[in-house]
């Protein structure tokens, strides 16, 4: 009898074991993400707009912010954030910048995070004041355009920290990337390179910012934008390396 029980026992753990393995723990995929902390700061003209953004769901995505800029319904500036991959639970940060030639009120700040196919949104007012007088010390040459980022040198005629690049006026719909140099030597070439996603590509007009964060110094250039083809593509490419080793 005792003999039975055990084994009957023995059979119902058994049993259930084998049920146990066979048990799926379902996950639900959801693509969820929310803007999890928000700074901004204004110095000299120069808006820094820095959201924070949390990858609340369980599907890892890319995800990039865009600011847009508006005086009542006028859309005055658009700029866009770096690209970042974002893990289930996972925060990162995003930097946009600004820089206002004048001071306004009442501007409105539309955020927007673009994250695997969603957008999550946010507004907020936005004033803009105590604009410094620039100077324009930066050299902006050697511009190439290639299927996805463009290549410039910068030189400039005092040594600047906190340089940011800001690309502007080009065609709706493009990313263009913003660039943050940390330091750039006076007299010295520093080259930088900024990607881009274009949709329909065409030759166009582009205008390249480039402005320390606390606004001291500025300057701002305009190019065609033709890509880089063929035999040229190289040849300006060794022509570069050569100007940027030479500090020409």
């Amino acid at each position: 009898m005792k003999r039975l029980i055990s084994i009957s026992v023995f059979l119902l753990i058994f049993s259930t074991l084998a049920l146990a393995s066979v048990i799926e723990i379902e996950v639900k995929m959801e693509t969820k993400g929310r803007i999890s902390a928000l700074l901004s700061s204004n110095s000299g003209g120069v808006l820094k707009i820095l959201p924070e953004f949390y990858n609340t769901g369980s599907v890892a995505y890319k995800a990039r912010a865009r600011l847009d800029v508006l005086n009542s319904s006028d859309l005055i500036f658009t700029g866009w954030s770096k690209e970042e991959t974002l893990m289930p639970g996972e925060r990162k940060n995003f930097e946009i910048y600004w820089f206002s030639p004048e001071a306004f009120n009442n501007l409105t700040a539309n955020i927007r995070v673009y994250y695997g196919r969603e957008i999550f949104e946010y507004s907020m007012p936005l004033d803009i004041g105590n604009i410094s007088t620039q100077e324009d010390v930066f050299q902006i040459k050697s511009f190439r355009a290639y299927d996805d980022y463009i290549k410039f040198q910068i030189r400039s005629d005092k040594g600047s920290e906190d340089v940011l690049v800001i690309p502007k006026d080009y065609t709706d719909g493009w990313v263009f990337e913003q660039s943050k140099i940390g330091k750039i030597s006076q007299d010295r070439n520093t080259e930088v390179m900024i990607k881009y996603e274009p949709t329909v590509w065409m030759s166009q007009e582009i205008s390249l910012e480039v402005v320390t964060a606390d606004g001291k110094y500025r300057s701002v250039k305009q190019f065609q934008l033709e890509k880089e083809t063929g035999l040229l593509k190289y040849v300006h490419y060794l022509e570069d390396r050569i100007r940027l080793l030479l500090n020409l």
